[in-house]
């Protein structure tokens, strides 16, 4: 333990040098800030240490503008700016309608900083090499997360970032849990996996887009032989993560992901593509729907979550005017049995926001996955196998994870999945110029993959 001292030190000051040598290379601290949750209390507010990254590509983007550097592929992003305003300014009356008005400006803060994080990371300038980086590190990153949740779950040790309330929880998760055949199979323990989050909902997540790449590019990325035993081993390993969290959408939304990907990247014929996803599909859900095997709790299925969306359709009859202004969340539980907010993205973001803001929200996803599967079907092999991947897997969290929670009321989850939406944009951006607005190969090491570049 003493040795690892002075290693620790000298590994950061010789970071702090190559940083200094290009202080641009502060965007490489994106995917470390979101591989953990760290919230700081303060006297009178928190906030999640995953909100530096607004800093950080804030700085990256002054040191771009000081050193003269344009990035021409991605000059014009009027439409995501005019989408973002329009979703600021229409979720912004709803802060006046709650009793608690500073509970709602937070809960604004929340919705909207991800989104500034996303505008800002756009704005950057970030050119192909370090975007390529990026994904490599959001990758790693997650496998070495998923090789501590593995020990947590064996030992029941190291939840170093585990919440107060996480073990409380889990307790009752994992009594419900070893009952079902899933659990048995899997033969349950008294710990869950979080990683280096404070919950394992939030950590399963957090695994979802980089275990969709990863399993995208082992089996349809066209990478060397080992590259692609690295990638296998690597999903591999965050998917039995995935599995010891018991986290039932977060498998659902794998699963979905993965279909997409098939049907885009197949070389099957088409008929043949959409009878095989159907099969797929139709047996995912028999096993999802049988009795005893993965239903270890209602509060987890839709039928525990029915008299939320009850709760929340009788209010909106009640009071027709909140789909304009939103700002009727505190009413909500004064009238609602239930004390959690509704499991719902859609109902949810309606009651807070109002359905105007929320027709914005999902029309910005929406146009990043028209852009993305349009792209995608003008660039071949490596590109277009990434691109892919990571907008199935946006997709699959927004829609399908998001019809069983409210996934935005966490900061941190809405910028991990719009990270990879500015990820997305850049690529989309790179496949649509023409070669001479791109400065480098798709990737670091030419010789490692001289047809597709070097993103390998």
């Amino acid at each position: 333990m003493l040795l690892a001292i002075p290693i620790v030190i000298i590994a950061f000051g010789a970071a702090l040098l190559w940083v200094a040598a290009s202080p641009a290379r502060l965007i490489y601290l994106l995917p470390l800030l979101l591989s953990f949750e760290y919230r700081l209390r303060l006297s009178s507010f928190s906030f999640d240490l995953s909100e530096a990254s607004l800093f950080v590509v804030l700085l990256v983007s002054l040191v771009h503008a000081w050193e003269g550097k344009r990035n021409r592929p991605l000059a014009k992003i009027y439409p995501e700016r005019t989408l973002i305003l329009f979703l600021a300014i229409l979720a912004f009356p709803a802060i006046f309608f709650e009793y608690n008005a500073a509970h709602a400006a937070s809960v604004y803060r929340d919705l909207m900083l991800p989104f500034l994080f996303l505008l800002v990371f756009l704005q950057a300038g970030v050119d192909k090499k370090q975007i390529h980086t990026l994904i490599k590190l959001g990758c790693v990153f997650a496998v070495a997360n998923a090789i501590l949740g593995i020990a947590q779950y064996t030992t029941g040790n190291y939840l170093w970032f585990a919440g107060p309330d996480e073990a409380e929880w889990q307790a009752y998760k994992t009594s419900f849990a070893k009952l079902s055949g899933f659990g048995d199979f899997l033969g349950v323990q008294n710990t869950l996996p979080t990683g280096l989050y404070t919950g394992a909902n939030m950590f399963a997540c957090f695994l979802s887009v980089p275990l969709c790449l990863l399993t995208t590019l082992a089996f349809f990325g066209s990478l060397p032989k080992r590259q692609r035993l690295l990638c296998f081993l690597g999903s591999a390993v965050i998917f039995v993560c995935l599995l010891f969290t018991m986290f039932r959408s977060g498998l659902l939304v794998f699963a979905a992901s993965m279909m997409t990907v098939y049907l885009f990247l197949s070389r099957r014929r088409g008929v043949l593509r959409v009878v095989t996803v159907t099969v797929l599909a139709s047996a995912i859900a028999i096993l999802f729907l049988t009795q005893g095997l993965f239903d270890w709790d209602q509060f987890g299925t839709f039928e525990g979550r029915q008299e939320m969306i009850s709760d929340a359709f009788t209010l909106i009859k009640a009071h027709p005017e909140l789909l304009l202004t939103g700002g009727y969340t505190d009413l909500y539980h004064l009238q609602s049995r239930e004390t959690q907010e509704i499991h719902n993205l859609g109902l949810y973001s309606i009651v807070q926001f109002g359905l105007p803001a929320t027709l914005v929200f999902f029309a910005f996803f929406i146009r990043l996955f028209r852009r993305a599967f349009y792209a995608a079907m003008e660039v071949k092999g490596l590109e277009r196998s990434v691109l892919v991947a990571i907008a199935a897997s946006i997709g699959a969290n927004v829609f399908l994870y998001g019809a069983t929670t409210m996934l935005i009321d966490s900061v941190q989850t809405a910028i991990w999945l719009l990270f990879w939406a500015g990820i997305a944009s850049y690529l989309i951006a790179y496949a649509s110029a023409k070669p001479t607005d791109s400065s480098s190969t798709f990737g670091l090491r030419h010789a490692m993959l001289p047809q597709q570049g070097n993103l390998s």
